[in-house]
């Protein structure tokens, strides 16, 4: 922990900017589109003016990806090289651990089989490898992103965890082999398939994709929901193109993994894929850390747009600039730049919509612009645009589907105030009044003395001797402010000690607030402690 920076730790996730003695960013954890998301490097924590969260570097990591202490204190480990002392977990949080450790190994190492199924092809030319090339993938591309071939047999994998004596607990769990339900065999999930393995932002092989190489239905599966492969969180390909996400400050989605592939062979590194999934806010969330722009990239065909239709909202609410690129008739991602190549697909893309445009020209090809058919898009428009909280974004919208319907500006603003007033909970064009009503002064004076024993240490054995805390009234105050007077004064730097010493999130997240805001200057110290 005292090794590890807080700013080149976060940085990896979240895009930040530094204004004054802290960095901002926009927060990973709650939908934003100003930056409430602070990190102070000297004191070693963070803290989100919007939602509260707060903590150290591993309260982070462990909020972040979802995983334990020990899983967080291992990454960060790893990351900078350290060995890592073990001390006594709870048996139920070590054992939890130790099967997602055990999910990683046997999923890297089924990986290794099936790459080296795929490898035997190359000499025997078999029809995986030329179905590989006939889609136009090369063998560095292969052998990038560790593809493989899942032979056509009910027990390849289950004759491997067999043979590494494989408990059948983690069998079942890591989703490559089924319960037969007659004779209590076991039988595996993938066979005769390319497979593709998917990759964690960690580089380590959360799960599998597999795909038939004929009409078979389904055409496409994907490892089942397990402790270590959660669909919701994880995109095909962001291992490997974070770096360039950042880079260009923008990046592709599509939805395949022959789309991501092509793009990302053609140069167009900046691209992830949903693994034909819905996007989730995480997904959104987990990008906004990478690239400021997303563009959606769909087909022209009915599934691709409702494909996008379906997108939309989530992009919205998290207050992301977001682009819709459609293609051209006839084309997927894959398709279109293996004809046409990198620059067409870059000058395609400097017109892609926003989500607005494309909704409007959605809506416009449905109903046409007869007056009847006008009305019909006002319709459909009205409903989206109620959904921008931005207000100067809205009026410029409602400017443009004014000029576009060819109806009076007032006129359309009226609709969308009517759509607005019509929905329950009415807060759209103001903000959500769930503020805090002022602090009493009391607690603000609390608030205060905590700021100042977690910034000014030395003042603490004053606070002691005057027995302050005696007299606090709030009492999760109080107690927050004992644990700190019965922290080691000598253990440096103070508030890492403090927040390594917090039993539960609430009060890290408290010691967090209280430490990022200064409430006090040094000349406030004494008049605070006098009233």
């Amino acid at each position: 922990l005292n090794t590890s920076d807080i700013v080149d730790v976060i940085s990896e996730s979240v895009i930040l900017k530094k204004s004054g003695r802290n960095f901002f960013g926009l927060c990973p954890f709650q939908s934003e589109k100003t930056p409430s998301f602070s990190v102070n490097a000297s004191k070693q924590i963070f803290h989100c003016f919007g939602c509260s969260a707060g903590g150290n570097v591993l309260s982070y990591i462990m909020k972040y990806h979802g995983i334990t202490f020990p899983e967080a204190a291992k990454m960060l480990a790893r990351k900078y090289n350290i060995v890592m002392e073990t001390k006594e977990i709870d048996p139920a949080k070590r054992r939890q651990f130790n099967l997602k450790e055990d999910l990683f190994r046997l999923n890297k190492a089924v990986m290794g089989i099936y790459s080296g199924e795929l490898i035997k092809f190359r000499k025997k030319g078999d029809n995986a490898l030329q179905y590989l090339k006939d889609r136009g993938i090369t063998d560095k591309t292969m052998e990038t992103f560790s593809l493989g071939f899942s032979p056509d047999n009910w027990d390849t994998i289950v004759k491997v965890l067999k043979e590494r004596k494989i408990s059948k607990n983690i069998a079942v769990q890591c989703g490559l082999i089924l319960e037969r339900k007659q004779n209590n065999g076991y039988y595996d999930r993938f066979r005769n398939r390319l497979m593709f393995p998917i990759f964690d932002v960690n580089m380590q092989v959360a799960g599998f994709g597999g795909r038939v190489m004929d009409d078979a239905m389904p055409k496409y599966m994907n490892s089942p929901e397990t402790p270590v492969y959660n669909k919701s969180r994880i995109l095909y390909g962001l291992h490997a193109a974070k770096q360039f996400c950042r880079q260009e400050g923008c990046v592709y989605i599509v939805e395949g993994y022959f789309d991501f592939l092509s793009l990302y062979q053609h140069g167009i590194k900046n691209t992830v894929a949903s693994l034909g999934t819905a996007l989730t806010p995480d997904h959104v969330r987990i990008l906004k850390g990478y690239a400021s722009r997303m563009i959606l990239v769909f087909d022209s065909d009915t599934a691709g747009i409702n494909a996008a239709k379906r997108s939309v909202k989530i992009f919205m609410n998290e207050g992301v600039d977001t682009r819709i690129l459609v293609l051209p008739k006839g084309n997927d991602p894959d398709s279109y730049v293996v004809k046409h190549g990198k620059k067409s697909f870059d000058e395609l893309a400097l017109d892609a919509k926003t989500i607005m445009q494309f909704l409007l020209q959605v809506s416009i090809d449905e109903h046409g612009l007869s007056v009847e058919g006008r009305i019909r898009v006002l319709g459909d428009m009205k409903k989206q645009l109620i959904l921008i909280q931005d207000s100067a974004l809205r009026s410029l919208y409602v400017k443009e589907l004014a000029e576009t319907l060819n109806i009076d500006e007032k006129a359309v603003l009226e609709k969308v105030k009517e759509q607005y007033l019509s929905r329950p909970g009415k807060g759209l064009f103001s903000r959500d009044g769930k503020q805090e009503d002022a602090k009493l002064e009391s607690d603000r004076r609390e608030e205060q003395i905590i700021s100042l024993m977690l910034n000014h240490p030395e003042i603490i054995d004053e606070i002691k001797n005057k027995k302050v805390v005696d007299y606090f009234y709030s009492e999760k105050l109080k107690s927050l402010a004992t644990k700190i007077l019965n922290m080691d004064l000598q253990k440096r730097p103070f508030i890492t000690n403090v927040m390594a010493g917090m039993e539960n999130t609430e009060d890290q997240e408290l010691v967090a607030s209280y430490a990022i805001n200064d409430f006090c200057s040094e000349q406030d110290v004494n008049q605070t402690l006098l009233s």
